[in-house]
């Protein structure tokens, strides 16, 4: 079993604290790899933004998470022994919430 809050603090450069108290995969800990709890963490913090209407502060930080927590999902995707797969799991993940 993998912490994902270990795994994320791990990352090197770390996330700025900001927006690393924002990707916190709460009850995610415990997945046996990070890639799914983190692009399920993303999808959400996206169908966040999306349900914000108008230019508000709140919406970017959602987005920006996403955007964060992403880019782990695709670090984490590399470890994994098949990273092409893994990397097409995120475009499909990310593709549905379309």
């Amino acid at each position: 079993m993998t912490d994902v809050r270990g795994w994320l603090d791990t990352r090197q450069p770390p996330p700025p604290k900001g927006l690393r108290d924002r990707m916190d995969p709460g009850g995610r800990v415990g997945a046996a790899e990070p890639l799914e709890p983190l692009l399920e963490q993303a999808l959400e913090a996206l169908d966040q933004a999306r349900g914000s209407t108008g230019r508000v502060r709140e919406s970017a930080l959602e987005l920006l998470t996403a955007d964060a927590l992403l880019t782990y999902a695709c670090e984490a995707a590399l470890e994994r022994p098949d990273p092409g797969a893994a990397l097409a799991r995120i475009l499909e993940g990310a593709g549905a919430n379309r």
